[in-house]
């Protein structure tokens, strides 16, 4: 599942959905940003995408139209905008059924490649009903960061800290039918709850959804990469960087 229902206004002054922005430029790939997490999903075997898409964003769809996604199915949810992350995942998870979700942002790049393989493994052979990906970041302020025991398990999660020792924010999650069941009943039923840990922080954040889980007794876990690398192209700065990101 893949949300694309933001309005992208950090990055003000372009023609594109800024999930279509090139990234790679400075190795001669220029290959939108979004193309990045669809090849890793397709890599880990997942052939069945939810895309949750604002209307005004049809060139992401036009994009995934093309030869080089013919072995993909893509769906859409489309949106006139939501309140958050939550509501956007919530709203595609009507079509996810009772099947397993794979979830990544379409603007933030990431290595190792395989990370969604190392991920659906751990959450087939434990007993998690989430798996984060964890990543180092150099950004803590403006990320969600990750408190684990030796064993992965996910203790904490600071929501966009001002300061913090934490190194490690997740970017990339997989869980089982038991916490889109739980993310949408939360939703229906006591969406109170969240309200009271979104204000202030501009915003529904998943990470909010996470820690409401881990009090009500679901189990998260994690695989961290703490050699890898990731960007969330968000801003004009990190866009630029991404110009220079060379797989």
């Amino acid at each position: 599942m893949l949300p694309a229902a933001g309005t992208g206004s950090r990055l003000p002054d372009r023609e594109l959905s800024k999930e279509l922005l090139p990234y790679g430029i400075g190795g001669g790939h220029g290959e939108p940003v979004i193309s990045h997490l669809v090849n890793c999903v397709r890599e880990a075997g997942i052939c069945d995408v939810i895309i949750v898409l604002r209307e005004g964003k049809r060139d992401i769809s036009e994009f995934l139209t093309g030869s080089e996604w013919a072995h993909v199915t893509f769906s859409y949810k489309m949106t006139q905008g939501t309140s958050g992350v939550p509501e956007t995942v919530a709203l595609g998870l009507q079509d996810a059924g009772t099947r397993r979700v794979v979830f990544g942002f379409p603007d933030i790049l990431f290595e190792p490649k395989d990370a969604f393989v190392r991920m659906i493994d751990r959450l087939d052979n434990s007993n998690a009903d989430v798996v984060l990906g964890l990543f180092p970041t150099e950004s803590p302020g403006k990320m969600d960061m990750v408190r684990t025991d030796d064993e992965g398990r996910v203790l904490d999660i600071e929501i966009k800290p001002d300061t913090t020792a934490l190194t490690l924010t997740w970017i990339l999650a997989v869980w089982k039918p038991a916490f889109s069941a739980y993310l949408g009943d939360l939703l229906r039923n006591n969406p109170a709850r969240l309200d009271e840990l979104v204000t202030g922080t501009g915003g529904g954040h998943l990470g909010h959804v996470f820690q409401l889980a881990m009090a009500d007794g679901m189990l998260i876990a994690s695989e961290s990469f703490v050699n890898g690398r990731s960007l969330d192209i968000g801003t004009p700065d990190d866009l630029a960087r991404a110009r220079a990101w060379i797989s």
